[in-house]
């Protein structure tokens, strides 16, 4: 009797553990199969199911649902986190680090923007992307033909295609908008504009830094041109280089553009700001860089100046100015990143743009420069 009742409780026992064995499978297959999947930046892909239209991202708030069975990713991110479900605790772990990076990376989407206009231009859409991102905790990333690409050794990354998108579109051009730090983070973003204020990307000046390094080849033979420079004129190391950019040709020959508002400084400003350097600085060297080189040679000839005469491309020119302690900038977004990138004083055209243009009403210069700058 009693080895007939032993047999009993053992088949009972087998079959429940069997029965368990067979629900938790289940359980782990459906939590595995509906996990996010993510590509290799740590975020979401796109994903298709049959309630949702074609490449929409699954959210991290959503959970997987079977009968009885509610399991929130949430709630998994938080136990992975702390250590009770980590990769290698258990031989069929429930999370491993290829399914389930860490919580910041699932946060994240995507940010891009649309490029347009020049060197300058360009230089300020991919900082002010590059800030708006860090700001959001998104993922910034570029079109693969991107000028910027070819020139620069910028981390951002191309060729996402974007779903699930809004688009922000700049109202003004020269200032600060503070709804573009307020983008919904449940979305991919689009941006369209020029974003022309240090603002946009303040705190993350150093990352920006690092991003705007020129090429090796761009840098070495900008190194070169600034050296053969110096050594024409015979300057010793002990000088102070003072970068000098003079934006004229459209700000000073169309009409169109004159009459919207834009404008370039005068002799008489450029005089000032090289006589304060002079005043403040032993050995102020001066390297002019223009669009009407010619006017500069014309007006500016003593002998502590000197002048890029070489037809270079825009980021050559630049890079050779980067070379410089300090700056004088007269108008244009081109000699704005010339100062930014060199840092040192600098020293700028106050009356840019005319007062009561058309220009002028869309132009903040509290954002646009930054207030360590000063006005002349």
């Amino acid at each position: 009797m009693k080895k007939v009742l032993l047999l009993i409780l053992t088949s009972g026992a087998c079959i429940i553990v069997y029965s368990f064995i067979i629900y938790w499978d289940t359980i782990y297959g459906v939590i595995k199969d509906n996990l996010p999947k993510l590509d290799q930046f740590g975020s979401r892909e796109l994903t298709t199911t049959s309630n949702s239209n074609q490449g929409s991202l699954r959210s991290i708030d959503q959970s997987v649902t079977t009968e009885k069975t509610i399991v929130s990713t949430k709630l998994l991110n938080k136990l992975y986190l702390e250590k009770s479900l980590m990769p290698g605790n258990f031989t069929n772990s429930l999370v491993t680090s290829t399914h389930f990076p860490v919580r910041e990376n699932l946060a994240k989407n995507y940010i891009t923007i649309t490029f347009q206009g020049r060197l300058g231009n360009l230089l300020f859409e991919y900082a002010s992307l590059y800030g708006i991102a860090e700001h959001h905790n998104m993922i910034p990333v570029i079109e693969g033909g991107c000028h910027l690409k070819k020139v620069l050794k910028i981390s951002a990354t191309s060729g996402q295609k974007l779903a699930n998108v809004k688009r922000y579109n700049e109202v003004k051009g020269c200032t600060f908008e503070k709804e573009a730090f307020n983008l919904d983070r449940k979305y991919n973003w689009i941006l369209n504009g020029y974003f022309q204020s240090w603002k946009y990307f303040v705190d993350s000046s150093e990352h920006i830094r690092k991003e705007l390094k020129f090429k090796d080849s761009i840098q070495h033979e900008a190194t070169n041109q600034f050296h053969k420079i110096l050594n024409l004129k015979g300057i010793s190391n002990t000088s102070t280089y003072v970068a000098v950019h003079v934006r004229r040709g459209d700000m000073v020959h169309s009409s169109v553009m004159t009459k919207y508002g834009y404008t370039s400084a005068d002799k008489r400003y450029i005089d000032d700001a090289m006589t304060s350097f002079q005043l403040n600085f032993s050995n102020p060297f001066f390297i002019f860089s223009s669009d009407d080189i010619s006017w500069c040679k014309t007006h500016f000839t003593k002998e502590n100046t000197a002048f890029i005469l070489q037809k270079n491309s825009p980021e050559v020119d630049m890079a050779i100015m980067t070379n410089c302690n300090h700056s004088i900038i007269t108008t244009g977004s081109y000699g704005w990143w010339i100062a930014w990138l060199i840092g040192g004083k600098t020293i700028y055209y106050k009356n840019y743009p005319v007062k009561g243009s058309e220009l002028d009403k869309v132009f903040n210069s509290e954002t646009y420069r930054p207030p360590s700058w000063i006005a002349l």
